[in-house]
């Protein structure tokens, strides 16, 4: 391997002092170098393949140009895409490198994670989660911190979430205008199992159903996990033990997923039967016939965002950042005048 090209190499391959180097290669103005001496720094350094020590520069310049992406378990799940695709395209355009880690959740791996990444003088710190809920350093911080998709609660740290409440009102509201007057809830109705996000939606459904005088049976899976073959149980099971409905949410994209083959094993047609609608705009959408009306989570927006408050704001503010989601009209639901009954 060939030896590290230095400072010292360049300014004595420019014939110039590594100071005077330092100070062309950095950009400083109002100094007395001449314009022979920087090009001659310059072309000095293009010659080596000269790459700055960046850890130096930052000890200096008390800056790294980097961001620390610290999460429990988003980078293993179907969010990371895009909600680490919009941090990274956001510190791109701010001339910053995004280290990301995962920590499954473990605490004492957090707090290393962020000792670690504190070690690297990132200039900010993003906190990711996947429950909604996270447990905060247990001392102040010395760079701004944003907390990714969950709440910290009372305290310094601002939030970037998306707006669950408008989501659940968006998709109550989609049906209420379509005439459906009894709904199931395809998803776990027992509230030790929401996480921070899952409690917002389903309040928000529940509300705007109580309002319009709309019936809903929430049905319970078996287990509190929200897969395809969840789905499937479910919404076989609803129909058998709780009766015909017009219309189903399913709190998320994978259970919608499964809950189409249930129907059709039991004989029901989405939209002619049952309008169905659901929440994520996950990538099964695009697999699934008819096409899904959905609630489309706005991940991406969200880590540009979290990066942005990184960057720009004061770690002292508290403030929630929401991000607006979306209801993505397709072909599953229809009014109840065109439901075949």
């Amino acid at each position: 391997m060939s030896p590290r090209v230095t400072l010292a190499d360049v300014a004595e391959r420019a014939r110039v002092s590594r100071t005077a180097a330092s100070l062309i290669l950095n950009g400083r103005e109002n100094t007395r170098m001449s314009d022979d001496a920087r090009r001659r720094v310059f072309d000095a350094a293009e010659e080596l393949n000269y790459r700055p020590n960046l850890m130096a520069r930052g000890l200096r310049m008390e800056k790294s140009a980097t961001i620390g992406f610290v999460s429990d378990r988003i980078a293993s799940t179907r969010y990371a895409g895009p909600m680490i695709r919009g941090a990274l395209g956001a510190a791109r355009e701010r001339d910053h490198t995004l280290f990301v880690t995962e920590t499954e959740g473990d605490l004492q791996e957090q707090a290393r994670a962020i000792e670690a990444l504190l070690d690297r003088q990132v200039d900010a710190l993003i906190l990711a989660t996947v429950t909604g809920k996270i447990i905060m350093p247990g001392r102040h911080l010395p760079v701004p911190l944003v907390v990714l998709n969950g709440s910290a609660g009372p305290g310094e740290y601002v939030s970037v979430l998306p707006d669950e409440e408008a989501g659940g009102r968006q998709a109550a509201m989609h049906l209420i205008e379509l005439g459906h007057r009894r709904v199931h809830i395809l998803g776990t109705s027992e509230s030790q199992y929401w996480t921070v996000p899952v409690r917002r939606r389903i309040g928000s459904l529940l509300s705007e159903f109580a309002r319009a005088g709309v019936e809903v049976v929430q049905v319970s899976l078996d287990r509190p996990v929200w897969d395809f073959e969840a789905g499937l149980d479910t919404a076989g099971r609803a129909v058998a033990e709780h009766g015909p409905v017009t219309a189903v949410v399913a709190l998320n994209d994978t259970l919608a997923a499964g809950a189409y083959q249930g129907f059709r094993q039991a004989g029901l047609r989405i939209p002619d039967d049952v309008s169905l609608v659901s929440f994520d705009d996950d990538e099964i959408v695009s697999v699934l016939r008819p096409e899904l009306t959905t609630v489309a989570l706005p991940f991406e927006a969200m880590g540009r965002r979290a990066v942005e408050i990184a960057l720009g704001a004061h770690a002292s503010i508290p403030a929630e950042y929401l991000e607006q989601m979306q209801l993505q009209r397709r072909h599953s639901t229809r009014s109840v005048s065109a439901t075949r009954r």
